[in-house]
């Protein structure tokens, strides 16, 4: 049985030992055909980023949304799926945005990994 997010648990801070960029990506048109991305609005942020496990994986691989990774962060409001979140070289789409046990120390990203 898959985790859910309201049953996950607060990290302990030394757990938030990546920093990491949020940034809003916003879809432009290049002339005729093309798409080119502006980036706005970045956060840079300590998170904890954990993979998700196996039953999460095949289950988002049959509702069209591969989650990868869970992201941990101290509270952040206003993270949508028009989100990215930069790790180093990673690329994560953010695909969920929930406030962990309801509460107002943490925000939990569920995400799918791009790069």
């Amino acid at each position: 049985m898959a985790t859910s997010i309201t049953t996950l648990e607060a990290p302990p801070s030394q757990k938030l030992n990546k920093l990491v960029q949020i940034r809003k990506r916003t879809d432009v048109p290049l002339g005729d055909s093309d798409l080119g991305q502006v980036f706005s609005d970045p956060k840079p942020r300590w998170a904890r980023i954990q993979p998700v496990g196996t039953a999460v994986y095949a289950e988002g691989q049959q509702t069209d949304h591969a989650i990868t990774h869970r992201i941990w962060l101290r509270k952040i409001a206003g993270i949508t799926t028009a989100h990215e979140v930069v790790h180093k070289e990673s690329l994560y789409r953010v695909l969920r945005s929930a406030d962990l046990d309801g509460g107002n120390a943490f925000t939990i990203l569920e995400v799918e990994q791009l790069q």
